[in-house]
């Protein structure tokens, strides 16, 4: 095992050094020295039959528990089969204060929350309170499935099906997680009408704010010790707070990044600028179908519209057709076609402003 610790700058931490769980009744069975609960006579072994030491394991945990004291950022290599995530749940259980555990697949999420987890609370920490964050797009918008029951636009049998069982379902869900609709295939063009994505959300201004699924979800967090996310929320997150519209994750003491390679590739999503043409196409599409629910659509803002999807056409058309990525070496050339193609010939050779700001 390979680890590498420096002191941690990050801006709002408390001072006080994190309490031990010696000191703190919500891991009061995770009690003493890390060898103490590793070690083959240990707290673990006790309560699984089959439990094998594991040297690197406990090294691990006792430099997690380190690094939280320390109040320092830990870099930590651990191969297969160490037993990572107990390795640095315990400590996160003992530190005492709020943590924010974030993962890059969905799977490593599911198991720390419905099986590692629950191991720990029935064992050692039955008063822990742990919450499973996901994206927006998981969950069910109760507004916009209300808006499709009045002026349903639907796509087939297949589609009117679907929306009776997500009827039913919703009366009932206290989560409101596309998860627990199993029956529900993954390529459901239903489910994009009426999930919770930002794009389309009113925020405290809709009437279904208080039963909303995103603010219940928000509220368990709030209420928690141990908040599971993946890195793409912990990121969103992240762009959000830097945009001042407030944060999606409740404020937390300390951050554990489990498959902490991917980190680099999601960061670069939410702190870079990307635009495509599928985007623009869904902003239009999501536009005109919301302003025609609420009865607002017009003449005008139809074409401000097509308008919009017209001229977005015509300029990733200019790109070359193949997939991958290109260095973009003719840049006059590029200008040159855009501004012919949206100022006519006559405009050859005279770059319009606008087009010189691209």
């Amino acid at each position: 095992m390979k680890k590498r610790a420096t002191p941690s700058t990050q801006p709002g931490e408390a001072s006080s050094p994190l309490t031990s769980g010696r000191e703190f009744s919500r891991g009061g069975g995770l009690a003493g020295s890390m060898e103490a609960i590793f070690g083959s006579r240990g707290a673990l072994a006790k309560c699984l039959p089959r439990y094998e030491l594991r040297p690197s394991q406990t090294e691990m945990a006792a430099a997690v528990e380190e690094a939280f004291q320390k109040k320092q950022h830990i870099i930590v290599e651990a191969g297969t089969g160490t037993g990572k995530t107990l390795a640095y749940l315990i400590p996160a259980i003992r530190a005492g204060r709020r943590v924010v555990i974030s993962t890059g697949t969905k799977n490593l999420q599911e198991q720390l929350f419905y099986k590692d987890v629950p191991f720990l609370r029935r064992h050692f920490a039955p008063d822990i309170k742990v919450s499973y964050m996901k994206g927006r797009n998981n969950f069910l918008c109760r507004q916009k499935l209300y808006d499709l029951e009045t002026q349903p636009v639907l796509k087939g049998l297949d589609e009117v099906d679907q929306l009776a069982r997500i009827r039913e379902w919703e009366e009932h869900t206290e989560t409101g997680d596309r998860a627990e609709l199993v029956e529900l295939p993954d390529e459901s063009e239903l489910w994009s009408k009426i999930d919770a994505r930002r794009d389309t959300c009113t925020g405290k201004k809709c009437p279904q704010f208080e039963r909303c699924f995103l603010t219940l979800m928000h509220r368990r967090a709030l209420e928690s010790d141990i908040v599971i996310v993946n890195h793409h929320l912990f990121f969103a997150d992240l762009a959000v707070r830097q945009d001042d519209f407030g944060g999606i994750i409740p404020e937390y003491s300390a951050i554990i990044f489990d498959e902490a390679h991917e980190i680099e590739d999601v960061a670069s999503q939410y702190f870079g600028i990307q635009v495509s043409n599928y985007r623009v196409e869904e902003l239009v599409r999501d536009t005109e179908h919301i302003l025609k629910l609420k009865s607002l659509i017009n003449e005008p803002i139809l074409r401000v519209l097509h308008s919009l999807r017209d001229r977005s056409r015509a300029f990733f058309e200019l790109f070359p057709d193949k997939e991958g990525r290109f260095a973009f070496e003719d840049r006059g050339e590029f200008l040159e076609r855009w501004t012919i193609r949206r100022y006519g010939p006559d405009a050859a050779g005279k770059l319009h402003p606008a087009t010189l700001a691209i």
